[in-house]
C-alpha cells in the first residue's frame, strides 16, 4: 500500500484524464508514476482554457507558494522511500513537483496537476502562434525575433 508523503494517509486511485493515479483523500495531493504525467498530458480530456488566467496578485502568491514549498519537510518516493527533489516544473510554471531521484514518478500537491494542465496548454497555443509567426515572416522580422527569443527564454 502507498502512503502519502506528506501526511502518511493511505493512498486511493482515482482515474483522471483516463490515466490510474494515486489520490491522497486527506490532502489531496497526487502521486504520479513515472511517464503518467506525459500521458495526462497529451491525453488533455479536460479544456482550461476557458478558466481565467492568474490575476498579477494570484500569480505573487503562486510564487510566494514556491517559496514556501522549498521549505517543506523533505518527502519521500511512495515507490522506494528516496528523498524527493524538488523543482519547479518548467520555466514560469509556478509549479514546485517533488520528484523521485530513481525515476519513478513525481508528487503534485492539491491543484498543481490543475495548474500543470492550464501551464501545458498555454505552451501549446504559444507553439502554435510561434509556428504561425514563423510561417508568415519565414524566419525574418518581428515573427521571426519572437520565435527567437521565445526559443532562447526556454533553453
Amino acid at each position: 500500500m502507498r502512503k502519502c508523503p506528506v501526511d502518511d494517509f493511505t493512498l486511493a486511485q482515482e482515474s483522471y484524464e483516463g490515466v490510474a493515479v494515486d489520490v491522497c483523500p486527506h490532502c489531496g495531493g497526487v502521486w504520479l508514476d513515472a511517464g503518467e504525467l506525459e500521458v495526462v498530458q497529451n491525453a488533455q480530456a479536460s479544456d482550461f482554457r476557458d478558466v481565467p488566467t492568474l490575476t498579477d496578485v494570484e500569480s505573487v502568491k503562486a510564487a510566494e507558494a514556491m517559496g514556501r514549498a522549498a521549505e517543506e519537510t523533505p518527502r519521500n518516493c511512495v515507490v522506494c522511500n528516496s528523498g524527493l527533489e524538488q523543482k519547479e516544473y518548467a520555466y514560469a510554471s509556478q509549479v514546485m513537483i517533488d520528484q523521485c531521484p530513481k525515476g519513478h514518478g513525481i508528487w503534485l500537491d492539491k491543484n498543481e496537476l490543475a495548474r500543470l494542465e492550464m501551464f501545458f496548454e498555454d505552451e501549446e497555443d504559444l507553439d502554435k502562434i510561434l509556428a504561425s509567426l514563423e510561417d508568415k515572416e519565414d524566419g525574418k522580422g518581428i515573427g521571426g525575433f519572437m520565435v527567437k527569443l521565445w526559443s532562447k527564454l526556454r533553453q
